[in-house]
């Protein structure tokens, strides 16, 4: 059976593969050269730096996966942000990236922009006097920070919740402020454009890391179990590329707050520790001189099997968790 697999992969891109997976890089010893910021990002890809927000932009370099790089502004949709790169600022697409900080704290539009016309996520305007709040989880009746007159047009960045009247964050004289939906007219854009803020809440960020995790762990899982399988059938299999390794980023301070997320995050942490432990066991079966038996193939497959009934456990809970989402 070792004659089945293509033992084509170079150790270079076997490790540039692995590499890819861990996110727990930090930031340069140096430090940023364009000063102190609360917030890094971390590619999860190879990523274009470009001059803008947006593919139209000059691409100004290509970011290899697990960098950590200080970030300085954002889009007010967060589709975009603005970092630090070999000494030059540019703009990487947040689906590339995992942050740590929040990121709420990023100026809209980020520091020495390069010149581009900048569409709001969403306008809207108060249909009555509004209050507005420091934070979202400050929204109570006597801690308003001042009002908004009716009919000024504002522009959201942020928003917390998925349905009925949900509390949105605005930019208001200069200051980003929160207020309520129920006083506002949409006059443009689309409110579930603008960033989920949940994850600045201990069980709005569980959810959102284990609706991540549990993402990622099924695209690895899928791939690694295809190619178990094909090993199994008798197939040919090449060493490259090899499935992503599945990175653990749910927070045990926040588990131990919020109970309800034990089982699911345990079956769920199961599920990638077996992911990953056959995607090594593939990677051990492409070194030179390994020796690949019915017994090892017959191990990754029990594994995967172990995985997925974890898997299919954890997706069961996601919907119920998200319904009882304090903040949705």
């Amino acid at each position: 059976m070792r004659r089945l697999l293509i033992l084509s992969c170079l150790l270079l891109l076997v490790a540039g593969g692995a590499a890819a997976q861990d996110t727990s890089a930090e930031p340069t010893p140096e430090g940023p050269i364009f000063g102190p910021t609360p917030v890094y990002v971390t590619t999860q890809d190879f990523s274009s730096l470009r001059t803008g927000p947006g593919r139209a932009f000059n691409r100004l370099a290509v970011v290899p996966p697990v960098a950590t790089l200080p970030a300085y502004g954002r889009t007010s949709d967060t589709q975009w942000i603005q970092v630090e790169y070999e000494g030059q600022l540019g703009w990487i697409a947040s689906v590339l990236l995992v942050w740590s900080g929040n990121v709420v704290e990023l100026p809209i539009d980020g520091i020495n922009p390069h010149p581009f016309i900048r569409r709001a996520a969403a306008l809207a305007e108060t249909i009555r006097e509004t209050p507005y709040y420091a934070s979202f989880t400050t929204m109570a009746p006597g801690l308003e920070q001042g009002t908004i007159p009716a009919e000024v047009v504002v522009e959201l960045t942020g928003r917390v919740g998925e349905r009925g009247y949900l509390r949105v964050q605005a930019r208001y004289q200069g200051q980003l402020v929160w207020i309520g939906t129920q006083n506002l007219r949409i006059i443009e854009g689309n409110l579930f454009r603008l960033l989920d803020l949940s994850y600045l809440f201990t069980y709005g960020r569980l959810f959102l890391e284990m609706q991540d995790n549990y993402a990622l762990a099924l695209t690895s899982f899928s791939q690694i179990r295809d190619v178990w399988r094909r090993i199994a059938a008798g197939n040919q299999v090449a060493c490259a590329p090899v499935p992503l390794h599945v990175a653990h980023s749910l927070v045990v301070t926040d588990v131990v707050k919020e109970p309800t997320f034990e089982g699911a995050v345990i079956a769920l942490n199961d599920a990638i520790d077996g992911i990953n432990a056959t995607i090594s066991a593939f990677e051990d079966a492409c070194a030179p001189g390994f020796v690949l038996t019915p017994d090892y193939v017959d191990t990754q497959l029990a594994t995967l099997a172990e995985a997925e009934r974890n898997l299919i456990f954890t997706g069961s809970l996601i919907e119920p968790l998200r319904v009882r989402n304090p903040v949705s």
